[in-house]
């Protein structure tokens, strides 16, 4: 634990952690182990460079107080809450603590915000608590935060990595395992959501889950065996046709993206978004296509993230 904790009681200490976005295209859900850590999903998706920096700061206190801001809104943010309870209770502390999301990526459209969020926190406060604490070991208390609370399964062990993944192997850090897809260094990604989709509505209905399952098993295994780029995008395809949770307006933007040669797109699972790879020169021409069906402030152009998530101050 940190000396710096037993500083003077109206001084605060921080730290801040930056997180890219996660888009997953396909998945299969793992959530039935009785450890959050051994829960999660196989699938593949891919992290961006437009994400969430989290400042979490300190101040010693009586009690346990929490304050959890996002893009200057204080919010009921539940699952960086309940990564701030696990923390401090496992290293008996008290504390006023408020975090502070700046964040590109919009809430509940499928962008890994929940993730990016919890991840940001871990890192940071973990950092507080203990210098030496490794970043497996604070995303775990992501990870179990995801679970706990039905936002996510496989977000936080790919945000921890960055790349195009597959996730081989179902579990939080340390226990689930991933490899990476190579890209191309020049991949541009264009990005369209809306909320619409709620991912614990989803992760909890049974028709859903076993549809799901029942696709995804089989195409996860198509991309571990030919872990491609062109692999992904076709599996991804296929994903969002089996499982029919795609809106008209999803569906109308990706037949139109493929009657411009854009076809290296899909469904974001899950949310009411798609995601385009094209190169710089095609984003112009994706951007113009996506804005027929969302507005302009709902649509990114970003590229894939080389790393995960990091401490960046401290």
């Amino acid at each position: 634990m940190t000396d710096t904790l037993n500083t003077i009681d109206d001084t605060p200490i921080t730290a801040q952690a930056f997180v890219p976005g996660h888009i997953t295209g396909v998945f299969r859900i793992f959530d039935e182990k009785k450890n959050p850590l051994e829960c999660g999903s196989t699938g593949a998706g891919f992290s961006v460079e437009i994400g969430t920096l989290t400042t979490v700061s300190v101040i010693q206190s009586e009690s346990l107080e929490i304050t959890t801001i996002y893009n200057d809104e204080y919010i009921d943010a539940n699952v960086t809450k309940t990564v701030v309870r696990r923390l401090v209770e496992e290293y008996e502390r008290q504390f006023k603590v408020t975090v502070t999301h700046k964040s590109s990526l919009p809430s509940g459209v499928g962008f890994g915000a929940s993730g990016a969020g919890a991840l940001g926190t871990a890192l940071a406060l973990g950092h507080i608590l203990d210098s030496t604490m490794s970043d497996t070991h604070a995303a775990e208390y992501a990870h179990r935060a995801e679970i706990e609370n039905r936002t996510g399964l496989g977000d936080v062990i790919a945000q921890t990595l960055g790349g195009i993944e597959v996730r081989i192997h179902p579990g939080g850090p340390g226990v689930g395992k991933v490899m990476n897809i190579p890209d191309s260094e020049s991949l541009t990604v264009v990005l369209a959501g809306a909320p619409g989709l709620k991912t614990k509505d989803i992760l909890t209905n049974p028709q859903s889950r076993t549809r799901i399952n029942a696709v995804g098993d089989n195409l996860v295994e198509q991309i571990i065996d030919s872990p491609s780029l062109d692999t992904f995008i076709s599996c991804s395809r296929e994903f969002t046709k089996a499982i029919g949770l795609y809106t008209e307006r999803v569906n109308a933007a990706l037949r139109d993206l493929d009657d411009s040669g854009l076809s290296q797109s899909s469904m974001v699972m899950l949310g009411d978004s798609v995601f385009c790879f094209c190169n710089e020169e095609q984003s112009e021409q994706a951007v113009g296509i996506l804005t027929k069906y969302w507005n302009i402030s709902q649509v990114q152009v970003t590229s894939i993230s080389k790393a995960g998530g990091r401490l960046v101050s401290w």
